[in-house]
């Protein structure tokens, strides 16, 4: 059964927590902003969208489903969000309700300041923010946290924004469960910030987690971003945006962007071995399990993700028809070591279906039916494949 990503990818799924970090720093009149991408998928982008007539260009990161994770414009602004804790928030009566993604394209493509963001986001309904928070910097250092239920403006010369609710009664406790955001605020207790691109990349190096993905250094004054890919600070590549801008709309795989031997380039083709797909499964699941009792891998398969990870980087493979095959390996290793999980079987009925292989799809969407009776998804393409086959039986 398709995962269903509302809003941002941070937004939440379940699996283990992923969060991010981002380090905002004003010295001398010029600002710098280093961000944490931390997820389960090395597949990530950057892409380059020019302007527009009146609009600005802009750089966004992100994964490939293209969803903004980050972005910065030509004028300087910057934007970034963060999981956090789910709070209720009332739906904001007499506001204008946009998706999200719409809202981070029109903010990135026309304004310049956190203000302006300001102005403009208190007319929208934000109340879809109730598990995460969205921050603006701008130029001038100034900065804009975004709440379900609240627009706060900031000034500090530096600010450290993770998974917290900077709002919320018990954010000083919140912010204490953070580990790694601890991390950053006591490297910062004991070394002085100087405004470079180093020192920014020095926090964002102290915050990472085994997860990060890539990390941005985004210069608002020079307008370049700095690239760091899976954790490896001794590798980076910088990004001019007025000169990506001036190529028109394109976009690069960021593991493209760095060396073979590097760690994160490693890291991505293991990810995406086509001949091995369900290879990097396997090697979570062989590494986990080694010299468990029955009771310690039940307790590890209940608790680790690894149904939900292999259904996700199942659907990954199935964006391309092409890699559909891929996917069907994968949704198969992971319904041999879940053979309870009705999705999983849904899945994979759902990529015998892309592959035309009705019989198939059939045999599994069955057995998703038989472990969920409930799967209206599976009723439904059970019918559409007796309507498929009906329709070439009788073109022959």
């Amino acid at each position: 059964m398709k995962i269903k990503v509302l809003l941002f990818i941070f937004f939440f799924l379940s699996h283990t927590f992923y969060g991010c970090s981002m380090f905002k720093m004003t010295h001398k009149g010029k600002t710098i902003v280093g961000n944490n991408e931390d997820w389960v998928s090395p597949n990530a982008e950057i892409w380059f969208e020019p302007k527009i007539q009146d609009q600005y260009g802009v750089a966004y990161v992100g994964f490939i489903n293209r969803f903004p994770q980050g972005a910065m414009n030509e004028a300087g602004l910057v934007f970034d969000g963060f999981a956090t804790p789910e709070i209720p928030v009332p739906k904001q009566e007499g506001k204008i309700q946009k998706p999200v993604r719409d809202i981070v394209h029109y903010v990135m493509g026309n304004f310049s300041t956190v203000q302006q963001v300001k102005e403009y986001l208190s007319t929208i309904d934000m109340s879809f923010l109730t598990s995460s928070v969205m921050m603006f910097v701008d130029k001038t250092g100034a900065y804009l946290l975004v709440e379900g239920g609240a627009l706060v403006l900031g000034n500090q010369e530096y600010y450290i924004q993770s998974n917290f609710n900077p709002t919320k009664n018990t954010v000083e406790e919140d912010k204490k469960k953070l580990d790694y955001y601890m991390k950053g605020v006591n490297f910062l207790k004991t070394n002085q910030p100087n405004g470079t691109p180093a020192f920014c990349s020095s926090v964002m190096d102290q915050m990472h987690v085994k997860d990060t993905q890539y990390t941005n250094i985004y210069n608002l004054n020079k307008g370049t971003i700095q690239l760091f890919l899976h954790h490896d600070f001794s590798n980076s590549v910088e990004i001019n945006l007025e000169k990506e801008l001036e190529k028109g709309v394109h976009s690069y795989m960021m593991a493209d962007l760095f060396p073979a031997s590097s760690e994160g380039v490693i890291f991505y083709k293991k990810y995406n071995d086509a001949d091995n797909p369900e290879g990097y499964l396997k090697d979570i699941w062989a590494k986990e399990t080694a010299g468990k009792t029955k009771e310690e891998i039940e307790k590890y398969k209940s608790t680790s993700g690894l149904a939900w990870l292999s259904n996700y980087i199942g659907y990954e493979w199935m964006r391309d028809k092409k890699q559909v095959p891929a996917a069907v390996k994968i949704f198969t290793f992971a319904t041999e070591i879940y053979p309870e999980n009705a999705n999983l079987f849904d899945s994979l009925g759902e990529a015998y279906w892309n592959a035309k292989d009705y019989k198939s799809a059939i045999v599994n969407y069955g057995k998703s039916l038989s472990l969920n009776p409930e799967n209206l998804d599976a009723i439904d393409r059970l019918v559409k494949i007796k309507q498929e086959v009906e329709k070439a039986g009788n073109k022959n």
